[in-house]
């Protein structure tokens, strides 16, 4: 479904504003990760993260994110 959103949104999500909006988003669920939601998401949200910047995404405590 990533790939299909993507896909069909490039033109919005491959401009300066589109990632800075996609990081925002990963923030927010990152963030969410910390108080037990979307734990399963944890590992994907972490590497798409470091696709946009090129740096993987400081971790606060290791049993917050399971990679």
């Amino acid at each position: 479904m990533a790939i299909r959103i993507r896909t069909q949104f490039a033109d919005v999500l491959d401009t300066p504003a589109g990632r800075i909006g996609e990081l925002a988003a990963l923030a927010e669920m990152l963030q969410a990760v910390t108080r037990g939601f979307y734990t399963e998401l944890a590992p994907h949200l972490l590497a798409r993260a470091e696709e946009l910047t090129g740096v993987r995404p400081p971790v606060a405590a290791a049993a917050e994110v399971l990679t």
